[in-house]
């Protein structure tokens, strides 16, 4: 029985270039090491292999073919496991906020025209960026600094603004406001709605962030919305007396993911689609 490929290599070497000191060049060993090997190799199959000053024997000859194609199907089961390992497949899970989802149309749509055998699953949480254990393995949020638990990338800046239609913000002074409901009233942007919003102008509390933006969009009311979102809705106009209030709550979105994944071909392949689509659009 062989018990080692590589009594089985030495052989191979041997017959293919024609002698034990050409084998033992093209194997960085001895001359004396590859008719060792071969005598090994010998011992285990119970015939003899190699006729010293005559070559290789028609069952040496054999076996060293036999061995030649074995390198070569194992060539290919190695390629072929390699590059399993490199596609993307299997499920994804991200998590983010409802206010970014109709960013993420154009990478997903593309990520499921390329990648058929990937699986992406979004959650929309209220309170932004969860990635525990067994929930999310993706996140795409605004933070300031990101937790240092986890790595990815750097997307765009996220800036503030006070929004209405024409007639609401031409009546900024009056106006009626949509805000941040629960749970969110704790937030920072929420903090920022109690030290500048008055509570009796306050006409629609919620905590979802596409209703948020459809109804300021709507007239109902002014709202602090992100600039990039507003943009979408060309009816919106900024009230340019509070820029100067909500310079300060401007933020970084990031793609987040734990550092144990870095090199997993499903989360690489996600990033790379993300960041295509987010970077450049949003960062101008």
């Amino acid at each position: 029985m062989i018990s080692s490929w590589d009594d089985l290599r030495h052989l191979e070497a041997f017959e293919r270039s024609g002698s034990a000191s050409a084998a033992g060049r093209e194997l960085s060993v001895a001359p004396s090491t590859i008719y060792r090997r071969i005598a090994a190799l010998e011992a285990a199959v119970g015939f003899t292999c190699l006729v010293r000053g005559k070559g290789l024997t028609p069952a040496g000859r054999e076996l060293a073919e036999l061995a030649r194609s074995t390198t070569v199907s194992l060539s290919g089961i190695a390629r072929r496991a390699k590059l399993k390992q490199e596609q993307a497949h299997g499920v994804v899970c991200i998590t983010t906020i409802d206010g970014f989802a109709p960013l993420l149309t154009a990478p997903l749509a593309e990520l499921a025209a390329s990648h058929p055998q990937l699986r992406v699953e979004v959650h929309i949480s209220d309170t932004g960026l969860s990635l525990r254990k067994n929930e999310a393995e993706l996140g795409l949020a605004l933070l300031q600094t990101p937790p240092s638990t986890l790595v990815g990338r750097r997307l765009f800046q996220v800036q503030f603004g006070v929004f209405g239609t024409g007639p609401v913000a031409a009546a900024a002074e009056s106006a009626r406001w949509i805000t941040i409901g629960q749970p969110l009233q704790n937030s920072w942007l929420g903090e920022w709605e109690a030290q500048n919003v008055p509570r009796n102008r306050v006409a629609v509390a919620t905590s979802s962030r596409r209703l948020h933006v459809d109804l300021v969009a709507s007239g109902a009311g002014l709202g602090l919305l992100p600039t990039i979102l507003a943009a979408e809705h060309p009816q919106l106009i900024e009230v340019a007396s509070f820029r100067g209030r909500t310079a300060s709550l401007a933020r970084q979105a990031w793609l987040l993911f734990p550092p144990e994944l870095r090199r997993d071909a499903r989360i690489t392949a996600v990033v790379k689609v993300l960041a295509k689509h987010l970077t450049p659009s949003l960062s101008a």
